[in-house]
Parts: C-alpha cells; structure tokens; sequence
C-alpha cells in the first residue's frame, strides 16, 4: 500500500488527476481557467512520464494508437492556415468571406475552423484524457479495482458537497455560477446532468470495486450504505436523464450476483448471494420510500410528468447546420457561433442553445465527414472490447457499464464536452482495452492484469 502511494506511482498519478479533474473540470467549457488547471495538472505528469507515452505507442494494439493519434491531430488539422482561395471555397464560408471583405481581410491565410481559438481550447482538452489513458495502461487488476474505488467514494464526496448548497437554496458553497439559486443538487458540477451522469458512474465504480471472491459482511454493508447515498444524490439532481441510466448500474449489479454462481474465481456461498441481494433490495425499498416522504425528492420525479423540452427543436436545426458546412464541418468547439446561423425563429428561447444537446450531432456539424468517420471507428471498436470485457474481471465490466452510460448520455447531453468526463474516459479506455498479462507487483507472487 506505501508503494501505491508513492508520487512516483503512476496509479497514484492517476487518481491525483481524477481528484484535479473533479476539483477544477466540472465547470464546462465556459470555464477556461479552471480547465487550464486540470490541463497543467496534466500536462505535468505527462511531462514526468515521457517513457510511459513511449512505451504506451509502442506497446499498444495499432487500432487503438491510431484512433488516439487521428483524435489528437484532428483539431489541429483544423487550425492550421489554408491559401485564401482553399478556405474561401469551404462549405458554409460565405457570411465569412463578406464579412471579412468589410475590413479588407478577405485575401488573409485561414484554417479551416471558423474559430481557431476554441479549436485549440478543444485540443488542450483531450491532454488530460489522453494522460489518464496512458498512465492507466499498466495497472494490474487490483489497481484498477482501487481507482474504481476512488471514483465511487467521489461519488460520495460530491453528495456531501451538494447537501449545504442546497440546504441554502445553492446560493452558498455552490462551484459555478451557473447552480445559483437552483433546486437541483449540483455538487462539484455546474450541469445537473453531468453530476447525475457522474453518480451513476460512481455507482458502477462502485460495484465493480466489490471483490469477486467472498466479499466480508463489512465490505457489503459500507457498498450498500455508499449505494444509498449515491441513489438519493442521483434523485437530488433531478437529471431525468441520469435517474434513467441508473438502470445501467442495477443491471451490472444483477449480472455481478448471477455470475457469481460461476466459476471457482468468482464463487459466493449462497448466503454472500443472498446478503448482497438483500442489500440490493433493501436500497430499492429505502429509497422508495424517502421518495414518497419527502418533498424535494418527489419534486425530482415529477419532472418526468412534463417532458417538454427543446431539445427535439434544436436538434432539427442542428441537421441544417450539418448540411450547410457538409462534408468538411466548421470546426471543432464553434457549434455556439455557427448554429445561430441556422436557428428556426420558431424555436428561439430566451438563451442561447450553446450545445447541440447530442454529442454525435455536433461531431457531424463541427468535423463533417471525417468526424463520422472517426466516431464510426471508435464505436466499431470499443464495442469489439464490450465483447471481450464480459469475460474479464469485475473493474473492466464496471469500464465497460460506464462507456454505456456516457454513449447514452451523449444522445441527449454533452458529456464529452466536460473535462472531468473526459478524463475519466480516458481511464476506462486504458481499463477496456489493455491486454491482460502477467505482473508482478510489491510481491512475490504475479497476478493477471484483469
């Protein structure tokens, strides 16, 4: 254990990472310095592990270092300058060239993004999660086990945090400006969405960090008690999106207790079965019933009975968008000042809609058909690695039941646009895809990687 934390130790790197990340990422993009703080943090560590990112592209499958290195290169591809009769014949550049020729700048060299500067901020984004997937790429089971850990116990940070915030009406202790005065349950994230997205991703951690061979009585009863407080701080952010995906995390539980029955490595007596199955129950009912008693927790389910929502609205303008600047897109991160050209009178609202509400959508919009391309190769690929991480140990299923939650969430949000997300991204995919293998680790005797 004193080895683990030695600041030398790459899974401790990682979860000082995870910890900036949830400090300083949550606030979105319209939080530039917080960011920045989690990007230095990053770019620190990668810079104190050169031989790690080495090892990493050398050592990993071609598929995967390809996927990392085209994600990587595409925003930069997009910033680089282009002679003014390339760019000027670009899909969708005409309001820029008139508007350009009012001050006579028409005939400069520009990149193909129509704003350069939040490409960039796009690139400076994936540092960290590029980061988190190398450091992790060498962990053994029962490290992973222990960032899994980790992130169900942030979980239950965030809960604590957000009970003083809304016991002031989120007027006080609150992180971003954007939860003042709300009724939701925010805690180190401006977006209810994503703090419920990341409760259910806590509730994954959780369950895969739960050992396989005979759990103690101790450690059923701190998971349920944990699972508990996750479950009522899932209903506080009153995210129908995330209350929703909490299915994801009960269906990975059932599937951890029927595999259980399985295998020698994996066995349970039948009273460990009927323990953790009691628990499970016994979170169901308890939250059942605070629900029906308490006020703000019914409010959280009544959000379900009035569904209207601009999403479907913006989506259909966003298609537009898409065929304007069809096939080359308009860049990476300009969703906000190109989609207000396409935007139906109709559908207007008091704000701005700032996202497309749906990650592919704005990938089609921001990087065309190279976008679709790409996002085409990753889901081809990771779920070739949801085949294999059914068979593997309880941290890569728990991997691969968060990966669900965010290509879930990303339907109707923007998960990937936030850089705590995307850090944690990036250590699921190190979980997923890393090839099992025999270690040896502050111990005579070697186990396997998953």
């Amino acid at each position: 254990m004193s080895s683990l934390m030695h600041p030398k130790n790459k899974t401790f790197q990682v979860c000082l990472l995870l910890i900036a990340a949830l400090a300083f990422g949550g606030g979105g993009s319209g939080t530039g310095l917080a960011n920045l703080c989690v990007q230095l943090a990053a770019l620190t560590l990668a810079a104190l592990n050169l031989d790690a990112f080495i090892d990493f592209f050398r050592t990993a499958p071609r598929l995967l270092t390809s996927l990392v290195g085209i994600s990587l290169l595409l925003p930069l591809l997009q910033s680089l300058p282009l002679p003014p009769f390339v760019w000027q014949s670009l899909p969708g550049r005409e309001l820029a060239v008139q508007s350009l020729k009012l001050v006579d700048a028409s005939e400069d060299w520009r990149p193909l993004s129509l704003e350069v500067h939040r490409t960039l901020i796009a690139f400076l984004s994936l540092i960290p999660a590029a980061t988190a997937l190398v450091l992790s790429w060498s962990m053994t089971s029962r490290e992973k086990q222990m960032v899994m850990a980790g992130l169900a116990l942030s979980g239950g940070a965030l809960v604590l945090a957000g009970i003083p915030q809304l016991a002031s009406g989120n007027h006080r202790f609150v992180f971003y400006a954007e939860a003042l005065g709300s009724d939701d349950l925010h805690g180190f994230f401006a977006n209810r969405n994503t703090a419920g997205l990341f409760l259910d991703m806590a509730l994954c951690a959780l369950i895969g960090s739960i050992p396989s061979q005979r759990p103690a009585p101790k450690w059923i009863a701190a998971s349920a008690s944990l699972a508990l407080l996750l479950i009522l701080g899932l209903v506080l952010t009153r995210s129908r999106s995330s209350m929703a995906l909490a299915v994801i995390p009960f269906v990975f539980a059932s599937y951890r207790i029927l595999r259980a029955r399985k295998g020698a490595g994996i066995s349970a007596s039948r009273k460990q079965r009927f323990a953790i199955l009691g628990a499970c129950v016994l979170l169901a009912g308890t939250a059942t019933a605070a629900g029906l008693m308490n006020d703000r927790l019914q409010a959280s389910f009544t959000r379900f009975e009035n569904l209207d929502d601009r999403r479907p609205e913006i989506w259909k303008d966003s298609l537009g968008a898409i065929q304007r600047f069809w096939p080359v897109g308009s860049g990476i991160g300009t969703f906000d000042e190109v989609f207000q050209l396409d935007e139906s009178l109709e559908f207007l609202g008091p704000g701005r809609a700032a996202r497309a509400h749906n990650d592919y959508l704005e990938v089609a919009l921001e990087s065309g058909a190279i976008g679709i391309a790409l996002l085409s190769a990753w889901v081809v690929y990771l779920a070739l690695l949801a085949i294999r991480a059914l068979q593997r140990g309880p941290a890569t299923q728990a991997a691969l039941a968060i990966l669900i939650l965010i290509t879930f969430q990303s339907i109707s949000d923007y998960p990937m646009r936030n850089q705590t997300i995307l850090c944690i991204a990036g250590f699921i995919l190190a979980a997923l895809a890393q090839t099992p293998r025999l270690r040896s680790r502050n111990s005579p005797t070697q186990e396997t990687a998953d």
